[in-house]
């Protein structure tokens, strides 16, 4: 249909927008919505009022009208509006408005760069009537909520790997969110960009995925904002389908909210030992000498930040990977859904090369090499070595002690006056597998991001990675989107970042379009140092 065909028949076949289109009629324990037939909309429907239905799940049988309990109170309306012209042409101007892209941690899409209450299109206008008089109306008398004159409207499109995140909506005054599908008639669950409703846990934390709404053109579905009304929008796999839909809150008198559960502190673990020769087995010899650690500080001391090549020997390297992409390794999926998604290793299923790797991340020995390569006192000889002017602190394989100042062996003169700063240098480490699907996302009640920290990041099977299939990791500064740096994935690369309190850290994402590398993402071993 031709937008100018439907715009000849749009002024005679308005929305309804005034009391006479509906006839809504409130009793005692029951409300009655009547709409004309000859009008636009599709009722009339009948459904409880001042109490929801109690059975989990209710279908009215006239109108196909579906309300639920479970997981949280929501609602499906097919076909809303009955005049498919119309309806063509609500699409077709929602189209011509102007978009902005929308990307964080949490979400990726566009949406319309104002609230549509100052679009200019009559249609739109009418249709944002429709959302803030009768439908408003009858919300309130069938969830008992008093909501008042604020309604939020914007228009979203999701396309190919877009996708909203999991979160509860819950923000001051938002009391029922509501979303208007215009997508294509033939729109399926294989298109993706589905609406997923989470369980939550004892603490009101998001468990499983336990509902999923598929989008279908028409329909207008809506669910009450609580602390535990955690959903998002799945991505979107069509390569040519747009999720084109109307959506935003209801508001009313705010809700008070439980206090924000805060996660255990993950436990923090002094370095061990490890042999001379596994050590200088595995780094690559030219990190160890003086001259090249010394420009390596120099830069990360400048920028904060730098990307070490080649990091590991390749025979080494090449053991890992084949390690960790063994059968024998047994996964687990960290949650919940509103802070992370991603395969964290069971220690004990990890092969040799791994335990290894992980020794060595965690020795003594790496313990100075970072201090050497950062400036960073971890190490209690890091700071003897920094003190003494003319002195060269490198690392080469069979070099003398200087000092008490070998990488992997200690005076036990100068480890006993150093007890206490041996103490306080801690670390906290995990190996890790990306696939699509896989994210972290920034939070309120991260306790990691409390204190100064040095991240390091060991990549591991991700040759050639695209930035366009996510997984990188952002810095952003708290209360701010604009991200101060990017980490990309690179084959045997160990990033290293230091990051103060007001820093915080996200890995994107990880879209469909990882299942076309090897692994199906990738790997990563990721530690956390602190001085």
């Amino acid at each position: 249909m031709h937008a100018a065909a439907a715009r000849v028949v749009y002024p005679t076949r308005e929305l309804p927008v005034s009391g006479s289109a509906w006839h809504i009629t409130c009793t005692g324990d029951a409300m009655i919505l009547e709409i004309p037939t000859e009008q636009v909309c599709s009722y009339p429907f009948h459904c409880e009022t001042k109490s929801w239905p109690k059975e989990e799940g209710f279908v009215h049988e006239a109108s196909r009208v579906e309300l639920y309990q479970k997981p949280f109170r929501h609602c499906v309306i097919p076909d809303l509006i009955k005049d498919e012209e119309l309806l063509e042409t609500l699409q077709e101007e929602l189209f011509a408005l102007e978009f902005t892209p929308k990307n964080n941690d949490l979400y990726k899409f566009l949406q319309t760069i104002t609230d549509l209450k100052s679009c200019k299109s009559s249609i739109i206008k009418d249709f944002r009537k429709l959302l803030c008089v009768e439908i408003r109306d009858w919300l309130k008398c069938v969830t008992g909520i008093p909501l008042n004159d604020t309604v939020d409207a914007f228009c979203a499109q999701y396309k190919h790997t877009d996708t909203l995140l999991c979160h509860d909506d819950e923000l001051e005054g938002r009391r029922i969110a509501y979303i208007y599908y215009l997508v294509d008639d033939d729109w399926s669950e294989k298109d993706g960009g589905a609406l997923h409703l989470y369980s939550v846990d004892e603490n009101i934390q998001p468990k499983d995925v336990v509902k999923s709404i598929v989008p279908v053109r028409n329909n207008f579905v809506f669910f009450e904002v609580s602390p535990g009304s955690y959903h998002q929008v799945a991505e979107v796999l069509s390569e040519s389908k747009t999720r084109l839909s109307i959506a935003g809150w209801f508001h009313g008198p705010p809700i008070k909210r439980p206090k924000p559960f805060i996660e255990p502190a993950l436990p923090l673990a002094a370095y061990g030992n490890i042999e001379d020769d596994v050590f200088f087995d595995w780094i690559n010899p030219v990190y160890l000498g003086p001259a090249t650690q010394g420009s390596i500080q120099e830069k990360f001391e400048n920028d904060s930040e730098i990307e070490l090549q080649d990091f590991l020997v390749k025979d080494k390297y090449d053991a890992l990977m084949k390690a960790l992409s063994s059968s024998d390794v047994t996964w687990k999926m960290m949650a919940p859904a509103n802070k992370r998604c991603y395969r964290q290793a069971d220690e004990s299923s990890l092969p040799d090369p791994v335990q290894t790797c992980l020794r060595l991340l965690r020795s003594d020995a790496m313990f100075l090499l970072l201090s050497n390569l950062t400036g960073l006192r971890l190490h209690e000889l890091a700071a003897a070595s920094s003190d003494s002017e003319g002195e060269e602190d490198g690392i080469e394989e069979g070099e003398e002690e200087q000092g008490g100042a070998s990488c992997s062996k200690t005076n036990k003169n100068e480890k006993d006056k150093s007890e206490d700063k041996l103490c306080a240098s801690r670390c906290r480490s995990e190996v890790r597998h990306w696939s699509p699907g896989s994210y972290t996302l920034v939070h309120d009640t991260n306790t990691e991001g409390a204190e100064f920290a040095l991240d390091l990041v060991l990549y591991v099977g991700c040759n050639d990675w695209d930035m366009e299939y996510g997984g990188f990791t952002s810095y952003i500064a708290k209360g701010e989107d604009e991200e101060l740096l990017t980490v990309t994935p690179q084959e045997n690369s160990l990033a290293l970042v230091y990051r103060d309190q007001d820093t915080l850290k996200f890995v994107k994402y990880l879209n469909c379009g990882a299942e076309k590398m090897p692994n199906k993402g990738f790997y990563d071993i990721s530690a956390v140092y602190y001085e």
